[in-house]
């Protein structure tokens, strides 16, 4: 088969598999099922007491305060450290009540907020869309919330803070000052700009409910971790904050009412939307990321007084554990609104119990016949009730029996009839009676809670098999494009029939096999790092027992004892995430010793360009190489036989030694400024003892302003690759005998202060052994490391095999795994290696605003995907490097490209196949307890691996490179 020909049909299977992963998508995150239309006080039940009706519910408050900060961990309000004294001391007064606010994944803004304002588990698709500041596609406008159902009652409401706010709830805000979310380098000025506007804009009156938002704590967290010097500070500032809230609208409540004795009070909330975890990132659903908080102040109410004024006196609220979507419902009973209409939240019972028992149970019948009203709409079968008749019989709930649906009915019959008795009842049974229907009002809703949010997806299923259809179909095509190198002499292929040759080798059979059956387990899912941990050390000592020779072998150990360093150095996954960890260790007790790695590491970078641009491989012309070359190659024209080409020659000599020695310069400079923009940013230079006069003067030789330092060094990355470009071009014209080889080695040393810069400081020391273990392949790059005849080190292929076993006369599969193989593990192991799981939480966002002066989401989407997978990136690099290296003396620009190609159609295949494993698996797994927490997450970082990793970087971009440069 034609080389073109199998690039057009792997690019015909890529589009293909892209429209499977367009339909699966769209049926597997479509956008929750939910009620149309508004509630209104027409759809209020019939009051069983016969004498509330005139009113939806008595309002206990004329305005409202919510006072949100992002990623408020309930430790950092209720906590034996928390620096809140204010809110601490209202707590243990009396004067606010506290709870932790348990929120559900996905724990990042975008749907929090929708939680918080409508009572309903939102999209999970939300977590994406959070990212995206543009997208309007998860506007609220037309959904039914409590910020509608309060501008509905004529209230006045205003916004000051993240700007997610405005892009949900469109046209319902009179004052704003929205900041954006995601430039989380800023602690100060984006919490400054919302505390500007607290004392103007809460005395000017006029308003009814006004919003801020806080983003920097969230921001330090991302940052620096929740154990930070910076989180006191800022928990302080919060805590001014409440207490100026606090004191204003107290004081304004005061005069109000003694100048209308009808006015009500204000209600001031404090809460989060999510909290953080250990590192200081969220997304995920760890109880860290979790536990938010909850705290009530005003006028009514009351909360448990706290003799113990000890250190652990407010430990109780850390384990006093409610819903976050409980604030819905109680928020809207206590202002006399209609309840949301998809709501799933219950009314936070010690807020209303102040209401007389009548009020209260009309409140509670009011909300269970808001949530019996979503469970008819989830299920058709579920018919209507008739107060007066229902709630005179009392009735027998069979669960076992009945549907859920049907059971859930049931109780809500119940409930309606135990607040019947309590009409009914005598005024000395009235108490009893009126706490027994409560409790048959609260256990219906908790049940329809939990039955509505389990089934409360709206999948499609036909656009789900559709897509998993075409998966299939792609699996299949890229088997068979794969076994058509069977016949090529390419050396590969699956099975060749020919030579009765069974071509792949044993550890890749077992590698796909056993990965396969990993992702059916969210278990092995959330610690999918160990399973790469785990394949990159029996890779490795299958290489050393293989090894024809002890410089070899002891090569492979060396790798081995490498990597089991990098592996101990972050603790990821979710079982033991918060076990102590080389990072950990180095933050904490050992920084100096961090930052003495770090400058380490950057100079062994630096030595490694050295050995780049002095290499043989550079700079031999290709008439030199021929020479010792098989006498099976034929050797190349004499270039020098014309004087015309020989001048010409020369003069592209000259262009190539100018334009290496300007990458050497431009390589030297990225580092440089690399480093210095890690050192300033995160206080190296005072970690490692340098004075400030010392420093000053090193900065005098670089940008002033951080930011434009990190520009710098994105301006060195592009001007490092147009002049790898031109030089590669140079020496295809000179006629160099290996170009690509000189290319692929300058890319992989050239990359890495892109990499450097968005990195973590503790995680640029693993850059460094990663590059000592590719370093430990091939020996001969490395000054006194020529064991081996250099030149057939470097030719040396994979294709070397260990003697053939053979049953029935067929050859069996290879024990030896190649380095392509061993590069794959290292590939997915690394992403791992540097802190990173499965889990949204993970996801490190604090460097891709470097050097971002405005948010745009295409520049930041690209950083946040280098920064995250910059252990990826560079292995690929390296793996392309390694492909050439293998090859170089021994194949022509066609052959190397059919055999990158050979590479490509086997990689595809691996991700191709885990793709429709995972699609099959969230499928079925999809009414699992799991399904949003675990299976969901790990299928976006698939669409990931596919779409950014394996296809941008490895495909595009890999193939692009070498056409180029050969």
């Amino acid at each position: 088969m034609r080389l073109g020909l199998r690039i057009a049909l792997l690019s015909a299977v890529l589009a293909i598999e892209l429209v499977g992963l367009g339909f699966f998508i769209k049926g597997f995150f479509p956008y929750k099922k939910s009620i149309p239309g508004f509630a209104s006080q027409q759809d209020q039940p019939k009051d069983i007491g016969g004498k509330l009706q005139s009113a939806y519910g008595a309002r206990q408050y004329d305005r409202l305060v919510i006072m949100l900060v992002d990623a408020l961990r309930n430790d950092f309000v209720f906590g034996n450290n928390s620096a809140m004294s204010y809110t601490q001391g209202l707590l243990r007064s009396g004067d606010a009540m506290g709870y932790t606010a348990k929120a559900l994944a996905p724990t990042v803004t975008m749907p929090r907020i929708k939680a918080l304002m409508t009572g309903t588990v939102p999209n999970f698709l939300d977590a994406v869309l959070n990212i995206a500041e543009s997208d309007t596609s998860s506007s609220l406008k037309f959904h039914d919330n409590l910020l509608w159902q309060l501008k509905n009652q004529g209230k006045t409401i205003n916004m000051f803070g993240d700007d997610t706010w405005l892009r949900l709830f469109p046209d319902i805000f009179t004052e704003t000052d929205g900041t954006s979310s995601f430039f989380v380098t800023d602690t100060v000025e984006v919490d400054a700009n919302v505390t500007r506007h607290v004392r103007p804009e809460l005395e000017r009156g006029g308003w009814d409910v006004t919003i801020f938002h806080y983003l920097g704590l969230d921001h330090i967290g991302h940052l620096a971790g929740p154990d930070s010097s910076l989180m006191k500070p800022k928990q302080e500032e919060m805590d001014h904050v409440v207490r100026t809230v606090h004191e204003i609208v107290t004081k304004q409540d005061a005069q109000r009412q003694i100048e209308d004795p009808n006015a009500k009070p204000t209600l001031f909330v404090l809460l989060g939307d999510h909290a953080m975890n250990e590192i200081g990132n969220h997304g995920g659903n760890s109880h860290l990321e979790t536990s938010t908080v909850f705290v009530f102040m005003g006028q009514g109410i009351h909360g448990q007084p706290i003799a113990d004024q000890g250190k652990n006196a407010l430990s109780a609220l850390l384990t006093r554990e409610v819903p976050q979507i409980n604030l819905v419902p109680t928020l809207a009973l206590l202002f006399g609104v209609p309840i949301p209409k998809n709501n799933l939240g219950l009314p936070l019972a010690d807020l209303i119990r102040g209401y007389p028992d009548e009020e209260r149970l009309w409140l509670l019948q009011l909300a269970a016949h808001q949530m019996y009203g979503v469970v008819q709409a989830n299920d058709g079968d579920t018919g209507a009730i008739d107060i007066d008749a229902s709630s005179k019989t009392p009735l027998h709930c069979d669960k076992e029996q009945d549907a859920a649906s049907q059971s859930l009915r049931c109780e809500y019959m119940q409930a309606l009839s135990a607040h019947r008795r309590f009409v009914d009842s005598e005024s000395a049974k009235a108490a009893e009676m009126a706490a027994v229907a409560e409790r048959e009002y609260y256990k219906f809703m908790e049940h329809a809670n939990a039955h509505l949010s389990r089934t409360f997806s709206g999948y499609d299923l036909k656009a789900m098999a559709t897509g998993i259809a075409l998966f299939g179909v792609v699996a299949l095509l890229l088997v068979g494009l794969y076994q058509s190198y069977s016949s090529g002499g390419s050396g590969g292929g699956i099975i060749s029939y020919k030579t009765k040759e069974i071509k792949v080798s044993l550890p890749s059979i077992l590698l796909l096999a056993t990965y396969l059956v990993s992702v059916q387990s969210s278990s092995l899912i959330e610690e999918e790092h160990q399973f790469w941990y785990h394949w990159v050390q029996t890779m490795l000592l299958l290489r050393m027992i293989a090894s024809k020779s002890f410089s070899a072998g002891s090569r492979s150990f060396a790798q081995m004892c490498l990597f089991r360093v990098v592996r101990a150095w972050n603790q990821t996954g979710q079982k033991w995430t918060g076990e102590t960890d080389i990072r950990y260790r180095l933050n904490n007790s050992h920084t100096r010793l961090m930052w003495i790695l770090v400058v380490v590491s950057f100079a062994f970078f630096g030595i490694c360009a050295g050995w780049v641009h002095k290499s043989a491989l550079l700079s031999e012309p290709a008439a030199a190489f021929q020479a010792r070359r098989s006498p099976l190659h034929s050797p190349s024209p004499d270039i020098g036989s014309s004087q015309n080409n020989s001048k010409a020659i020369n003069r592209y000599k000259r262009r190539l030694a100018y334009g290496q020695r300007i990458l050497r310069g431009i390589y030297a400079t990225a580092l440089a400024n690399a480093l210095v923009y890690q050192m300033e940013r995160n206080g190296g230079w005072e970690a490692i003892g340098i004075g400030r006069p010392v420093w000053t003067a090193v900065r005098w030789f670089t940008p002033t302003d951080l930011s434009d330092v990190a520009r710098f060094v994105y301006l060195l990355t592009l001007a490092a690759a147009g002049v790898g470009a031109v030089c590669a071009w140079l020496r295809c014209r000179v006629g160099y005998s290996e170009p690509a080889v000189a290319s692929m080695l300058e890319g992989l040393v050239g990359i890495l202060p892109l990499l450097m810069l968005l990195a973590r400081p503790h995680n640029i020391p693993v850059f460094g052994m990663f590059m000592a273990m590719f370093l430990l392949f091939f020996p001969q790059l490395v000054p006194g490391m020529h064991g081996l005849n250099r030149r057939a080190a470097v030719a040396q292929t994979d294709s070397e095999k260990e003697p053939a076993a053979r049953c029935g006369g067929w050859r069996l599969p290879a024990l030896q795994p190649s380095k392509a193989l061993v590069h794959l593990c290292l590939a997915h192991a690394s992403f791992f290696a540097l802190g990173n799981s499965n889990s949204l939480a993970s996801l490190d966002i604090s460097n891709a605003y470097a050097g971002v002066s405005r948010y745009n989401e295409v520049l930041v989407g690209v950083l946040l995907f280098v920064g995250n997978w910059a252990g990826p990136i560079w292995w690929a690099v390296a793996g392309l490097a390694t492909f050439v290296l293998a090859s170089s003396g021994s194949a022509t620009k066609g052959r190397r490209l059919q055999r990158l190609v050979e590479w490509l159609v086997a990689a595809h295949l691996w991700q191709a196949l885990t793709l429709l494993m995972l699609s099959i698996v969230v499928t079925s797994m999809r009414t699992h307890l799991f399904i949003w927490s675990v299976f969901s997450p790990r299928y976006l970082y698939q669409i990931a691996w596919f779409v950014a990793f394996y296809l941008l970087v490895g495909t595009v971009g890999s193939t692009a490179w070498l056409a180029w440069t050969m």
